[in-house]
């Protein structure tokens, strides 16, 4: 087979051209892979700000679900310390109840309003039970003379409900120790 010759001028061309053509697919190239990139970071920022999101929300649930526990721990505190919730002198099974309870003996648990203002009032109930034994000796180590008390045992149930002003609900129930001068009750 015979070459035929191609003059250099016309070879340059070919060159050129060749060399043209494979730039062009060469920066196709790299726009596919920067769409590519770009897609990936969109997709982990997108994620990253849905993670921050949910974390915030999950914070503020802790918050509110402490602040109201606290808030319901407080309102125990509260009635364990008025003498007049304890009723020593009802038999055992006697109920005394905020207002906003039924189905008790009596509704004369109070709240203060400084820690409780009036109008969340209603957002708390409050049980003051009086449980069995009617009275029982007093327990030892009370750094009292144990012997001149007997004890009156009560159960405090109080709940919070503040989910209507998204604030959670909570309920404590503690156990209360009235001692009782022997003698000055009956029962």
């Amino acid at each position: 087979m015979q070459q035929i010759p191609i003059p250099i001028k016309l070879r340059a061309g070919i060159a050129q051209d060749a060399h043209r053509v494979t730039g062009r697919h060469a920066q196709g190239s790299v726009l596919v892979i920067s769409l590519v990139f770009l897609v990936i970071l969109t997709l982990a920022a997108t994620t990253t700000m849905r993670t921050s999101t949910m974390e915030m929300r999950m914070a503020g649930n802790e918050e509110a679900r402490i602040s109201t526990l606290e808030m319901t721990q407080s309102i125990v505190d509260e009635v364990v310390g008025e003498s007049t919730n304890m009723v020593v002198s009802g038999d055992v099974g006697y109920v005394n109840c905020t207002a906003n309870v039924s189905g008790c003996n009596d509704t004369n648990v109070t709240i203060d309003t400084n820690l409780l203002p009036a109008a969340n009032a209603g957002r708390a109930q409050v049980v003051v039970e009086r449980i069995a034994p009617a009275l029982s000796p007093a327990p030892r180590g009370i750094n009292s003379s144990a012997d001149a008390f007997l004890a009156a045992r009560f159960e405090v149930d109080a709940t919070y409900d503040g989910t209507s002003a998204n604030e959670g609900q909570a309920g404590v129930v503690q156990g209360v120790i009235v001692l009782v001068p022997a003698g000055a009750q009956s029962n």
